[in-house]
């Protein structure tokens, strides 16, 4: 044995100088595919995801994404080696930033469909400048690193080495057999836990996001994301047909309605108050209400103090949506971008077809949103934007503040046929709640327990509450006042954890907390008033305002009328799969798994919150899957029409 030591000391030496030079020249990309790496594990790491879990699962899968992507560059010539990596280093890093914002304001994942909703996502970039921290400078080493490179090449300093025929032959077959080793060690792992490769992303299957992003990293989520949600059809197939129609079947009918037509003919006025929470309402903050005017209308209005708004990525759009449509927002698509063209029963739509004359009001172009091609399906005959409104004092990055907006649009109403339909959208208590000093009304110390986005949302609904009460003292001069139905509501939440900070628990589900907006139904005249306690949604306004009005709701509406009937519903949705989270009556809660195994779920009598065996809730969760399945196919293949 000893004659073949120098042999081995021989090739041994050989290799190490062959490893030595292939390092020396190809450091850049190898580089590139570590940092890459790094970057997905502080992702989650600083986004407070279980760093721990999956972490061999997602180091093996992000490295071989990172040999295929940066691997492949030596395939290439020098130059166009620095130029290939340079765009490809800009964009991932451009992209672990776009998603670190997104999740540090919203809490969710960016995913294909915000392609989509570019021009829209522009609105919260005053507030992720608050969020933005010296970690993002880890997204982008890789494009100064590239740049480094090219400069030092470029002077000759460093030696940038073209592979072989061979030497590329050699590497493609390593590109190709890491990429294959790490996607189906992913695919095996899933196999051998689960018992089918499919369930990694099978729609039905997923109900924790963020246990999906630490499997696969956030790279990968949305290549996986983008890869499945596109293979869908919008053919109506006899499944479908037979969803329909059992959810036809076994609806429960609406109760007895008392109050049909108890408003009829009045004109209908919607507010919906932009990040109104119901955790600032009867609050206070060293002594003083937060939303003094509101308060007093929790005695002369009927106030819904368990009122949630389970909206999807389209956050105020998909408020908007549910309102007029008694439809559920989808989880992963905004329908007002995506299923703008549907035929839909409308509220303003039945309005009109009932002798209404039916109006938009907001500051925004009619193109944000899409609103310009979904609100003549909708019904609208007319809606008042950005041209028809003159800003006389720059609030915010919005320009028109809502006093402004709101003294406006009271001579327009009172100009309007009647009756009308009138939807009116806030927007300067909109992040990143900017609010002159002067305006800044509550007296809040400099060391209070709260964070900058606390402090000046505190500030900015106390002032929205003060432009809310001058609205309506404006109505009552001009004469609408008696003959209208006012209703006022939240689109969604702040997203700035105020209700922790204000201590506020008064949801029926910890689940549901973070979507719990007031809604105040004003009824001059009537005995309408005093709180109700019963778990409420966006999906309710429909069906509620048109049996006021004494117009028949249409068969495909998911809300109840929840001034007569006491059987309402609440449901929160998972993200993407749009599968049931939360399901809350008056009587039962439920809250699935992680697993989103119904047996697995717990079921609670309500109010008393306690504990029941599980199938006594077999009954709502059957009820209400069938309904956010049927509102989903009714939205993404147009069944209405």
């Amino acid at each position: 044995m000893l004659h073949k030591t120098p042999l081995l000391s021989a090739k041994a030496l050989l290799f190490s100088r062959h490893l030595d030079r292939f390092l020396r020249s190809h450091w850049l990309p190898i580089s590139l595919i570590i940092i890459f790496v790094l970057q997905s594990h502080l992702f989650n790491f600083w986004l407070k995801l279980p760093v721990h879990d999956y972490f061999i699962r997602r180091s093996i899968i992000n490295f071989s994404f990172g040999v295929l992507i940066f691997g492949s560059s030596l395939l290439l010539k020098t130059k166009t080696k620095h130029l290939y990596l340079f765009l490809t280093s800009s964009v991932i890093g451009l992209f672990f930033i776009f998603q670190f914002l997104y999740h540090s304001y919203s809490g969710g994942f960016l995913q294909l469909s915000a392609i989509f909703y570019a021009q829209e996502g522009l609105t919260t970039f005053s507030t992720a400048k608050t969020l933005i921290t010296y970690r993002l400078l880890l997204f982008i080493i890789g494009p100064f690193l590239v740049l480094s490179s090219a400069l030092l090449s470029y002077y000759g300093l460093l030696s940038q080495k073209t592979l072989t025929k061979f030497e590329k032959s050699i590497f493609t077959i390593f590109i190709i057999f890491f990429t294959i080793f790490g996607y189906g060690y992913l695919l095996t792992r899933e196999q051998m836990e689960s018992g089918n490769l499919l369930n990694l992303y099978k729609s039905e299957k997923i109900y924790d996001i963020d246990k999906l992003v630490n499997k696969l990293g956030i790279i990968n989520f949305f290549l996986f994301n983008s890869l499945f949600t596109n293979f869908h059809t919008s053919k109506v197939t006899p499944a479908d047909k037979v969803l329909i129609e059992t959810f036809s079947v076994t609806r429960p009918p609406a109760n007895q309605n008392s109050n049909f037509g108890l408003l009829k003919n009045r004109n209908l006025i919607i507010i919906q108050v932009e990040s109104l929470e119901n955790a600032v309402i009867n609050q206070k903050i060293y002594d003083q209400e937060i939303t003094p005017n509101l308060n007093k209308l929790t005695k002369e209005a009927l106030y819904f103090s368990n009122y949630y708004a389970p909206i999807g990525p389209g956050s105020t759009a998909d408020a908007e949506f549910m309102i007029l449509n008694s439809l559920y927002s989808l989880p992963d698509e905004v329908a007002f971008i995506k299923h703008a063209y549907n035929n839909y029963t409308a509220l303003p739509k039945l309005l009109k077809d009932n002798g209404y004359h039916t109006y938009s009001f907001h500051r925004d172009a009619s193109s944000f949103w899409n609103r310009a091609n979904i609100y003549p399906g909708l019904g609208y005959e007319h809606w008042f934007d950005r041209k028809d409104y003159q800003v006389t004092r720059k609030i915010g990055p919005y320009d028109l503040s809502d006093q402004d907006f709101f003294d406006q649009t009271v001579p327009k109403l009172k100009d309007l046929p009647q009756p009308f339909m009138a939807t009116l959208i806030t927007l300067t208590s909109h992040t990143p709640f900017e609010l002159p000093a002067d305006l800044e009304t509550l007296n809040i110390p400099a060391d209070a327990p709260l964070n900058w986005l606390q402090y000046h949302y505190l500030q900015n609904i106390h002032y929205v509450d003060q432009t809310i009460n001058s609205f309506i003292e404006q109505l009552k001069l001009t004469g609408l006042y008696n003959n209208s139905l006012i209703l006022i509501y939240g689109d969604h939440s702040s997203f700035t954890g105020i209700a922790e900070a204000l201590h506020f628990n008064n949801s029926f589900s910890a689940d549901l907390q973070k979507t719990e907006v007031p809604l105040f139904i004003l009824a001059p005249g009537t005995k309408l008033q005093g709180i109700k306690n019963q778990p409420t949604s966006h999906l309710d306004i429909y069906p509620t305002t048109a049996n006021l009005l004494g117009i028949k709701p249409p068969a495909s509406v998911f809300g109840h009328d929840i001034v007569n009937e006491k059987n309402s519903v609440v449901v929160s949705r998972n993200a993407i799969s749009g599968t049931i989270k939360t399901i809350v009556t008056n009587d039962l809660s439920y809250q699935a798994s992680q697993d989103g195994l119904f047996e697995n779920g717990s079921c609670l009598e309500m109010p008393s919150k306690k504990i029941s065996p599980v199938e006594i809730c077999r009954l709502i969760y059957d009820t209400e899957k069938n309904s956010i399945e049927a509102s989903d196919l009714m939205i993404k293949k147009d069944i209405l029409k």
